[in-house]
């Protein structure tokens, strides 16, 4: 995985439960065993993290199984808001719950990536990002999973989306989701051929962060794809 989704992963740990509605409880009852299995994916064991993850995604199914209100994840404050608005304005019930069960899936994904197992990880992906459509990492983790299919039109879709809503996340993580799905985005740019929109995301990225060394290297490899047409 990108060294992005390894830091997003490594902050799951210990933070807080973020902008739910309800829920508190099972957050709190399951998080030792989400910072369990979470470090045994960071620690290279995600066949470890795989069992460990398993029973506490049943709990949470179990819990929210009576649930009869579309159901999101609160992984913000600023999300939480949206989805009430979105609900109120579409005239649907709805509840944002703790982060707890999306943190669980996006581990269990992790490691299903990991081991390679990438379609049930697209799989597992989709479901978070439907509990949490405006939280843009799962957005554009998800778009990862469609570059070994070289489906660049997929990725761009959906790293764009969650470019656009990047500004939505943790205000300390703002600034990275942009420059995660900028990159995702400028990759999916570059194989299509379209190296000026490509070029103008890596820049966008170094602007963020100076030290961008994935933005840095792929503006080396777009100017030596220059020079061969040339």
């Amino acid at each position: 995985m990108s060294g992005t989704a390894w830091m997003a992963l490594a902050l799951l740990i210990g933070a807080p439960t973020a902008g739910g509605a309800a829920s508190p409880d099972i957050d709190a009852a399951q998080k030792e065993a989400i910072d369990t299995a979470s470090r045994a994916v960071l620690d290279g064991h995600p066949e470890a993290a795989l069992a460990r993850i398993e029973p506490v995604i049943a709990a949470y199914q179990s819990t929210y199984s009576g649930e009869t209100r579309k159901i999101y994840c609160g992984m913000s404050t600023a999300q939480t808001l949206a989805y009430m608005a979105l609900a109120a304005s579409e005239k649907h019930d709805a509840v944002a719950f703790g982060p707890g069960y999306c943190t669980a899936l996006y581990v269990k994904g992790f490691a299903l990536v990991d081991l390679k197992r990438l379609p049930e990880a697209r799989a597992v992906y989709e479901r978070v990002v439907a509990l949490a459509p405006m939280h843009a990492h799962f957005l554009t983790e998800l778009g990862q999973t469609y570059r070994p299919d070289r489906n660049w039109p997929k990725m761009l879709d959906l790293c764009t989306r969650a470019a656009g809503l990047a500004d939505l996340a943790p205000p300390d993580a703002v600034a990275s989701e942009h420059g995660f799905a900028w990159r995702c985005m400028g990759y999916a740019l570059t194989e299509q051929g379209k190296l000026d929109e490509s070029e103008a995301l890596y820049r966008k990225c170094l602007e963020l962060d100076p030290n961008d060394a994935k933005a840095k290297s792929e503006l080396s490899y777009i100017a030596d794809q220059r020079r061969k047409k040339t």
